[in-house]
């Protein structure tokens, strides 16, 4: 296995990163790690990992292997770009697979291959949870001799990856995802506050609903957390609002106005200006209690 997966460097291991290079490592990956936080390095170093000062240092260590960004937004992202384009990429993979704009990720992709690297767009869904059990689903966007070279990465890191298209489909595929689950995360946040509010055993009801119609993998996981008030951050509320705002101004770039969209947005911007970006998706439910002063 670690033949196959060859030289790997980690950039960013935050709540999604930390997991995933832990699972590269464990399935024989030979992976060099850099965070800005480097206290969060010490767990991977513990395991065998490699340690890198920076990310000029990380690309020397795995030049001609894959680098996989796993970053909070498209500034940071574009700033990894900008120190790995400081040295030589001739043979490199590069990864981004946190959720990042198209037009950004786009422009970042053409300076890596006239650099004599490669690039793909690789954003995730399925969480925290499924980054520790390795069961995310993967959509990418680049060439598919690419999209090979990166199997193996992809196989140990998720359920099931999708080659979408060439560059930025990947994104593209993430911010659709991100506007469904930022409206579906919000209805079933309303439906937990209303059957409680009319005298309704919540437990019972998202039984009931999850055999019918309504079911969905948001009730089933976080209409769960909203049940136990389970508000510690699997995926930030934060990060949620600021998909939400790439979606919007993705479909604004392609001449869309999507109003549940750009309604459901304005929701997330606000719960986040509400002071509570920080609580975990589910705590939209917390949210809402808040606008009925609950």
């Amino acid at each position: 296995m670690a033949q196959q997966l060859g030289k790997i460097g980690f950039v960013g291991l935050g709540l999604m990163g930390q997991p995933m290079a832990r699972n590269l490592l464990e399935a024989g990956g030979d992976v060099c790690v850099f965070n800005r936080s480097a206290a969060k390095a010490a767990p991977l170093l513990a395991l065998g990992a490699t340690g890198a000062s920076d990310i000029a240092e990380l690309a020397t260590c795995v030049r001609g292997g894959v680098i996989i960004l796993c970053v909070s937004d498209t500034p940071a992202m574009r700033a990894c770009i900008e120190a790995l384009c400081t040295g030589d990429l001739s043979g490199t993979l590069v990864i981004d697979m946190g959720t990042s704009e198209v037009a950004v990720t786009r422009e970042v992709a053409a300076r890596i291959t006239g650099l004599g690297g490669a690039f793909i767009d690789a954003p995730v869904s399925g969480g925290a949870v499924g980054a520790q059990a390795g069961t995310l689903s993967i959509m990418a966007g680049g060439d598919m001799a690419d999209i090979a070279r990166a199997r193996g990465i992809f196989e140990v890191l998720g359920a099931a990856h999708t080659h979408i298209g060439p560059v930025g489909a990947g994104q593209v595929a993430k911010a659709a995802n991100q506007a469904i689950v930022g409206a579906t995360l919000s209805i079933v946040a309303e439906a937990m506050l209303l059957a409680k509010t009319a005298g309704a055993d919540v437990t019972k009801m998202r039984e009931a609903l999850l055999g019918g119609f309504a079911q969905s993998r948001i009730l089933d996981l976080h209409g769960q957390r909203m049940i136990e008030r389970a508000f510690e951050p699997g995926g930030r509320a934060s990060t949620q609002a600021k998909d939400l705002r790439q979606a919007v101004g993705l479909a604004q770039s392609v001449g869309l106005s999507l109003p549940a969209l750009e309604q459901n947005c304005d929701l997330w911007d606000k719960m986040e200006s509400a002071g509570l970006g920080d609580l975990d998706q589910s705590g939209y439910l917390a949210f809402l209690e808040t606008l009925q002063g609950k």
